[in-house]
């Protein structure tokens, strides 16, 4: 039997590495592949697995209604298209979709750069004995 301590109430610590910082980067990760070529929703979710090496893999729940909030606001395109044979949602970026790619790069790094700098001052103070 695993003998929960105390501190465990406070701090999950399964988010920490499962994707917790990830999640924010949803759209700027569905963008930045579809920069590169035309997916499907399965294909957005296989690629968001392989480039976080595994740590977060997005729930259907999660992809599919940003994909449908970036069609409504003219950032990608859809249509029907055949992937092996079947009926498939295939999904495009729009010229509108990547300067919205370009401007998220632009105000994401900056913000991305202090978050890791406070990650490292917690990394250090963990380090502390």
């Amino acid at each position: 039997m695993l003998i929960k301590k105390p501190y465990q109430d406070l701090i999950d610590f399964s988010k920490l590495s499962g994707g917790l910082l990830l999640r924010g980067f949803l759209s700027f990760y569905v963008l930045s592949l579809l920069a590169e070529k035309k997916m499907y929703g399965k294909q957005i979710i296989d690629q968001i697995t392989n480039m976080t090496r595994g740590e977060w893999k997005p729930s259907p729940g999660s992809i599919y209604p940003v994909l449908q909030k970036m069609v409504r606001l003219g950032l990608v395109t859809v249509y029907v298209g055949n992937v092996k044979g079947q009926s498939t949602r295939v999904y495009e970026l729009t010229g509108l979709g990547r300067d919205a790619l370009n401007d998220m790069r632009k105000e994401i790094k900056p913000r991305l750069k202090k978050t890791i700098e406070l990650l490292n001052q917690h990394l250090l103070e963990l380090e502390k004995v």
